[in-house]
């Protein structure tokens, strides 16, 4: 649906390889300039319900190593290995608390701190679609709009709530956040903390 902007996350190690989060196929155009970003090498499978554009990028760059939690779980390409192996590149990867769709989140290491990638959980669509989808965000999007967990999110995934919420709690308390990428929406790049909280009560 094009009134729901969905985002991949690029990220460029220190000897020019990708690691590439809820990759999208793109046109050729497009997968030029990834390209041109360096060489794609690990593919982070991040939730079970966003891995319909995997089998395009392992077509195209068949080196590509795919991590994600609890690898043999059937997906829709097979998985080489879990997010352990990302401690080597310095990148703290961990499957999102609470939750039944196996999120994998990552933190990257940025300059000043770190770079909190996630998936589903966690939306910024503001402001929001207008007309009739827009009520049905209003509904069943973040408590009060913006930045946060989904109604919708929260009744299909979250399983164990007190453990999702702790989590957030845990992360607004932190300074080292600078910037947070979410699946839908745009990133939250100031007032990181606020968000957080704001999140954390609306989980």
């Amino acid at each position: 649906m094009a009134a729901i902007p969905r985002n991949m996350t690029i990220y460029r190690l220190p000897d020019r390889k990708l690691v590439i989060y809820s990759v999208i196929a793109m046109h050729e155009d497009g997968m030029r300039a990834l390209e041109a970003l360096g060489t794609p090498a690990i593919l982070i499978m991040p939730h079970d319900r966003h891995q319909m554009d995997a089998p395009f990028y392992k077509q195209r760059y068949p080196n590509l190593r795919v991590l994600a939690p609890e690898p043999a779980k059937p997906r829709s390409i097979p998985i080489d290995g879990d997010l352990t192996e990302l401690s080597a590149f310095g990148i703290r990867a961990y499957p999102l608390p609470g939750t039944s769709y196996h999120e994998a989140i990552l933190e990257l290491p940025i300059d000043g701190g770190v770079a909190l990638c996630t998936c589903e959980l966690l939306g910024n669509l503001s402001p929001p679609p207008s007309g009739a989808l827009g009520l049905v965000f209003k509904v069943l999007g973040p408590p009060g709009g913006g930045f946060g967990v989904s109604r919708a999110v929260r009744w299909r995934e979250v399983v164990a709530r007190q453990a999702t919420r702790a989590w957030l709690v845990g992360l607004s308390g932190r300074r080292d956040i600078r910037v947070i990428t979410v699946g839908h929406g745009a990133p939250v790049t100031e007032h990181i903390q606020a968000a957080l909280t704001r999140a954390a009560a609306g989980a």
